[in-house]
């Protein structure tokens, strides 16, 4: 029943941001590695990479920090992966919990600006590899990833699943070559690199850098995994993400911190002369490949733009529903609007790249907390999924705890932080080190589990989920 379910719907999802029966349900948790594993291997990693040591750090610490920021923001992403099956709704739909079906909205507007964020950077890191490819101008290029990115989201969930599945093995041979020619050779061009060694601040960039990159797709990490049974252990679904979206991102931004030491001209410019080593048609493979790793998860970010896009919007005008038209009505506005934000960061991508994930981050970390929490500790998976589709529901328009820990663990984070809008001081005494997000985690957390023990047992819904 479900194969068939799932042949039926694969080519345009019919659903949207509505729970999922479970008569619709399909695929395996091992499918999640592939997905997240495709979705990763893509050029803004790279470019994350890249920032570590553009300030000077050695390669070798630059190394430490990417590691650490991986683990870290990997595990805090793969945490949310886990609840999508056993929830069977989007990711920003289970927030109601925590903040109440209004107050849900505002850390939903900050969802929504980070797609657009992380479109933008994709977008304009895919049209320099049109460029190399075939000579596209890249502002051309930004209009036809665009377009092709746009057409997957439309397709929806299953195209995604196994546009990611084949995308898999082509971009991990091609890296994989990449990085044994980056080793093994020396190439034309190279520098000499210019080092620090050691130094706090830049430490501390290149540890939050890669965070914020993996716990970038917390927000929408679970709504790939919403499909899946429920039955579904929620182990399987932890490790699968973990390990896909955990390998390809070290990989790939150690990679960024060797190719930004040794070559000039950014990310695109060095795997195109370290390609070249093996001949022009492994170049060209290269970029074909490179321009595909930007299409596909700027489809992910499309898609997950217009599955919060449409939260927001059902939030307060509840008649929408699935179909083409919707989507369609969603999809393309999404796509217009990072398209115009892809023009304004061609000029200075790895500046502006870097300064957009900082305070992501700092937006983003009090709300991984909160939701985490909730789940794990506080609910323990208990929740009335009915509840979350209606204001007056258990979950009530604005909850108090939620919105607290939300605040006032961004608040706290401003004497952290350090960014080209805000230098706090306990940021410059750190030597520019910004550690913003993981004050405004630990915060959050902590005082919503304490402000959310103080609720009466009236509000807790009945037992019509839970983690095992």
């Amino acid at each position: 029943m479900g194969q068939a379910n799932e042949r039926a719907d694969f080519l345009v999802e019919q659903r949207s941001i509505e729970f999922i029966p479970h008569e619709l349900r399909h695929g395996k948790p091992s499918d999640l590695m592939f997905v997240w594993f495709g979705a990763n291997m893509e050029l803004p990693v790279v470019a994350a990479g890249a920032t570590t040591v553009a300030s000077g750090l050695s390669l070798g610490w630059a190394v430490l920090g990417i590691l650490i920021g991986v683990l870290l923001g990997t595990l805090l992403m793969a945490s949310h992966s886990a609840q999508g099956p056993h929830l069977g709704m989007p990711q920003m739909i289970q927030s109601r919990a925590q903040f109440g079906y209004y107050g849900a909205a505002v850390p939903l507007i900050f969802v929504v600006l980070m797609y657009l964020g992380f479109y933008a950077a994709g977008v304009v890191l895919g049209a320099q590899a049109l460029y190399e490819l075939a000579k596209v101008p890249v502002t051309a290029g930004i209009v036809i990833l665009s377009l092709a990115s746009t057409v997957v989201a439309v397709f929806g969930y299953n195209l995604i699943h196994r546009f990611e599945r084949y995308l898999s093995y082509l971009v991990a041979a091609v890296f994989l070559v990449l990085t044994v020619l980056l080793v093994t050779r020396h190439h034309p061009g190279e520098i000499t690199p210019v080092s620090t060694g050691f130094a706090l601040g830049p430490f501390l960039l290149a540890v939050s850098v890669p965070a914020i990159s993996q716990l970038g797709f917390a927000p929408y990490v679970a709504d790939y995994a919403r499909y899946l049974p429920a039955s579904t252990p929620i182990s399987s679904v932890f490790w699968y993400t973990y390990a896909g979206v955990g390998v390809s991102g070290a990989w790939l931004m150690i990679l960024g911190a060797a190719l930004q030491q040794r070559f000039l001209g950014g990310p695109v410019a060095a795997i195109g002369t370290v390609a070249h080593g093996a001949g022009g048609t492994f170049a060209a493979i290269t970029f074909v490949a490179l321009i595909l790793g930007v299409l596909s998860i700027n489809a992910l970010n499309i898609y997950g733009g217009y599955m919060s896009t449409m939260t927001l919007a059902t939030t307060f005008y509840r008649r929408w529903r699935g179909g083409l038209a919707v989507r369609l009505a969603f999809i393309l506005p999404v796509a217009a609007v990072a398209t115009y934000l892809g023009f304004l960061y061609r000029d200075n991508l790895l500046g502006s790249f870097e300064t957009f994930l900082v305070i992501v981050m700092a937006l983003m970390s009090p709300w991984t907390a909160v939701n985490l929490v909730d789940y794990y500790v506080v609910r323990r998976g208990e929740y009335a999924v009915d509840a979350m589709y209606r204001p007056d529901g258990v979950y009530g328009r604005v909850n108090p705890a939620g919105m607290a820990a939300y605040l006032i663990g961004f608040a706290v984070q401003l004497p952290f932080m350090h960014n080209a809008y805000v230098h706090g001081p306990v940021a410059r005494a750190l030597d520019g080190g910004d550690v913003s997000w993981v004050v405004g985690a630990v915060v959050s957390g902590l005082l919503y589990h304490r402000l959310a023990r103080v609720r009466s047992s009236a509000d807790r819904p009945p037992r019509t989920a839970r983690v095992s």
